[in-house]
């Protein structure tokens, strides 16, 4: 597919109607929890304490990119660096983030990120060696982390922050992002087939990424259904690949148009249970496991010594044993 795919969307269509819907929710709520935590001593000064990690947590990132990662400019990696600022300029960015080369030893991802007041794309070198510096993989690569930028979801974030843990709700909106910025960086790329293999190397890797076929991954998203795949969608924060793949497919071919069903059953699970707390479920019935036998000795221990002072209590004394010696 040639660079003449991307008249399918125009600039002002990318951004998903649902980000927007999702955003609008959040933020009236989010509003809510500001005020309460303004009025609240001990809410604005938990507020100031977590801004402030936060702050210190990203200054540290800025500074590992600054001191050990490598900056793309003009002298350094040119062609990459004309590649950057044309994606830039095509999605109306006037100011040009910083750009870096992260070696993450075989990540294959990207990120943006701000500090400061100022943005910062950040590719990881296994990614790019997998991409090429002037491929349309690389210009939706970096048009995706453009889009972030662009939509100002850093600091929206910042500012739904109270709400972003809203079961389901939360979860969505953060995927709601990511889809817009697929289409960002599609409309960047001018190639759904670029686009699409973009993705298909963070499923498959950079050496067999070039062999796979979007088409049939795409209907994966459509064929593998069933209640755990919809509970792991509703519980992950980025649409998953396949769907990803689907929806660069869809702005062309009605095919991948329609959205797969979820199993109704997710929607009470994906709230309370997710990866990560049921890990920790895991390893806490594990170390109890481990434990119990440890717990029983030290209660049968304990019961046994409780027994014997009892029986130790509740005996005569003998008026024929000899005295106890003084102590010397």
């Amino acid at each position: 597919m040639e660079a003449s795919d991307a008249i399918a969307l125009e600039q002002n269509q990318l951004t998903l109607p649902k980000e927007k819907t999702y955003f609008t929710l959040l933020l009236i709520i989010s509003i809510i929890l500001w005020i309460a935590v303004a009025i609240s001593i001990f809410g604005i000064l938990y507020a100031l304490l977590i801004g402030f990690a936060a702050w210190m947590a990203s200054g540290l990132l800025a500074a590992r990119l600054k001191s050990e990662s490598v900056e793309v400019t003009p002298e350094q990696l040119p062609v990459l660096h004309a590649v950057h600022g044309e994606v830039c300029k095509k999605l109306g960015l006037e100011e040009i983030p910083a750009f870096y080369i992260l070696q993450a030893n075989g990540l294959l991802n990207a990120f943006a990120m701000r500090h400061s007041g100022r943005n910062f794309v950040v590719i990881n070198s296994d990614l790019l060696e997998a991409l090429g510096q002037d491929s349309p993989q690389v210009r939706f690569l970096i048009g995706h982390e453009i889009g972030h930028i662009q939509r100002g979801h850093i600091l929206k974030r910042l500012l739904l922050l109270p709400t972003l843990i809203i079961p389901l709700l939360g979860k969505a909106y953060h995927r709601a992002c990511e889809a817009t910025c697929d289409r960002f960086g599609y409309f960047a790329s001018g190639s759904l087939d670029g686009s699409a293999h973009g993705l298909l190397v963070l499923a498959g890797g950079k050496e067999a990424a070039p062999l796979l076929d979007p088409v049939v991954f795409a209907r994966q998203y459509h064929a593998k259904r069933g209640f755990f795949v919809s509970w792991h969608e509703l519980a992950a924060n980025y649409p998953t690949l396949s769907q990803r793949v689907s929806n660069i497919l869809a702005i062309k071919d009605p095919e991948f148009s329609r959205r797969a069903p979820r199993h109704p059953l997710a929607y009470l699970c994906a709230p309370v249970f997710t990866l990560q707390t049921l890990i920790i479920l895991y390893l806490v019935f594990i170390f109890g496991a481990m434990s119990l036998p440890v717990i029983k000795q030290a209660q049968a221990r304990a019961a046994a010594l409780r027994a014997q002072r009892q029986q130790q209590n509740q005996s005569p004394p003998d008026l024929f044993a000899p005295p106890t010696p003084p102590v010397q």
